[in-house]
């Protein structure tokens, strides 16, 4: 499958606004979050993950598109500090990662639905964020994950290395760090 996807940027899309609902397939899927006591905290989990991006920087979201425009996966970000941005006020740890992000402003989500996994095709959407970061003139770019979660060998293959490790309500996680 690899072979036959492509990448663009979402904005480049002539049909973009239309798709942006083609991403919660694979982001729910992806998901350590299954269950939601509302369709409202369902709403607002995809908002606070995923809708900021979309909504507030499509022109840094990548998808990997297969025959037919198939959304196989993407990558969203920002390149602003979430530890000063009041858009990220609701996401606790950054405050705690403050000095870090300021050194990693830029930080990304990627996903790509199950079949598409193994292909470089995730990558090759690192890649093309990371290009962004550097024109953009972001000294770095830092992702959070849980501290025991498998993606942790996809962001070590792609330079990311440990830059902090903390318990935050309980829960291991780890910021993961690379200059762009």
């Amino acid at each position: 499958m690899s072979a036959s996807a492509t990448l663009a940027r979402l904005t480049d899309l002539p049909d973009w606004p239309q798709r942006l609902t083609d991403f919660d397939p694979i982001f729910f899927e992806a998901s350590a979050t299954t269950s939601f006591r509302s369709e409202e905290a369902k709403a607002a989990f995809r908002r606070r993950w995923l809708g900021r991006y979309l909504e507030t920087w499509p022109h840094l979201t990548h998808v990997a598109l297969g025959p037919g425009g198939l959304l196989l996966g993407y990558i969203v970000g920002a390149h602003e500090n979430p530890a000063t941005d009041p858009r990220f006020d609701d996401i606790g740890y950054f405050r705690a990662l403050a000095p870090l992000c300021t050194r990693y402003p830029a930080h990304l989500h990627i996903n790509l639905a199950p079949d598409a996994r193994g292909m470089g095709l995730g990558t090759r959407l690192v890649d093309a964020f990371l290009a962004d970061a550097r024109m953009a003139g972001c000294p770095g770019v830092h992702l959070v994950t849980g501290r025991d979660s498998r993606n942790r060998s996809f962001y070590a293959r792609n330079g990311f290395t440990l830059a902090a490790s903390l318990d935050w309500g309980g829960t291991p996680i780890v910021m993961l760090a690379r200059a762009p």
